[in-house]
């Protein structure tokens, strides 16, 4: 037994714990869209009652993530959590927005309804029925993007600024390239805008996609069953982190894992734990500017394979 094993394995667990554990994960992604449907029930504005429902609920991850640790060792230092900050106001909030309102100004004539170019969206569904049928396709393109970002180098050297952190916790999803979020863009939110998608359905991805994300990366010991053949949560895609390339090349899948076991790239093996997360280059960058150019040093960026 390693000593991480032996470290998750070390004491026992009470009936409250238990049941946090298999719990803290639904309630909190079904409570956050709950939140928000009755917030625009209230009369909320979609321009920002998306935003207040994360303000109010993502802390919560982080809340849950220090009552249930995983790892004691992967906590956030103050430094990490500056980047973090950095790669959530610049990537995760200025740049989607500005590419969004960039697509209205080429496409449209200042109104989002302007962009639509081929009007085929199912709208006249549930709201729950095409937020199912958006998370789906989006995770679907999105899933080969993931997996070239991990095949092909000039991708991968953008995906690599993911990788850094040799530690998993709630706020280190932010961290992306900005070209490789422009990239995401392109795939799971222009096309969906293209072909006419309401704006309400698009705020509960917005929530769902973003507490997906948080506890994906979260350090939140939850223990899903039977869920970690529907979701991607954190005993899932923490895999997708190890340092080894035989056990990182997996795991595409944001939120629903069906497009990994399709394509045959579900990993989770049982009775062993994920050890060393990150890249294998040890003088790779690790704050926010010197990562951002990063991608385009004059050196190949590599995984480790295990030797």
């Amino acid at each position: 037994m390693s000593d991480v094993q032996a470290q998750l394995s070390s004491g026992s667990a009470g009936p409250i714990t238990i049941a946090a554990r298999a719990l803290v994960y639904p309630v909190l992604i079904l409570g956050s869209l709950m939140l928000l449907w009755a917030a625009l029930g209230l009369g909320a504005s979609l321009a920002w009652a998306p935003y207040a429902v994360i303000a109010l609920t993502g802390p919560l991850v982080i809340l849950a993530e220090r009552a249930l640790p995983y790892r004691g060792d992967w906590q956030a230092s103050w430094p990490d959590l500056v980047d973090d900050g950095l790669y959530l106001s610049v990537v995760q909030v200025l740049l989607p927005l500005a590419l969004a309102w960039t697509v209205v100004w080429m496409i449209g004539s200042g109104s989002a309804g302007a962009i639509v170019l081929l009007d085929i969206w199912p709208a006249q569904l549930p709201v729950w029925a095409q937020l199912l049928l958006k998370i789906m396709i989006g995770d679907f393109l999105r899933y080969w993007l993931h997996r070239a970002a991990h095949t092909w180098t000039p991708l991968w050297r953008l995906h690599a600024v993911h990788h850094q952190p040799e530690k998993l916790y709630t706020t280190n999803v932010f961290r992306f390239h900005p070209a490789e979020k422009a990239l995401q863009f392109l795939l799971d939110t222009l096309p969906f805008m293209l072909v006419g998608i309401g704006t309400e359905v698009l705020a509960y991805y917005f929530v769902f996609y973003s507490m997906s994300g948080l506890f994906q990366h979260s350090n939140c010991d939850v223990r899903l069953g039977w869920l970690n053949y529907l979701v991607s949560g954190p005993e899932v895609h923490r895999w997708h982190h190890s340092r080894k390339v035989s056990e990182s090349n997996a795991n595409y899948a944001h939120s629903f894992v069906v497009w990994d076991l399709l394509f045959g790239t579900y990993f989770r093996p049982r009775g062993v734990v994920v050890e060393r997360l990150g890249l294998v280059e040890r003088d790779y960058p690790r704050h926010f500017l010197g990562q951002l150019l990063a991608p385009f040093r004059p050196r190949r960026i590599t995984s480790d394979d295990g030797s």
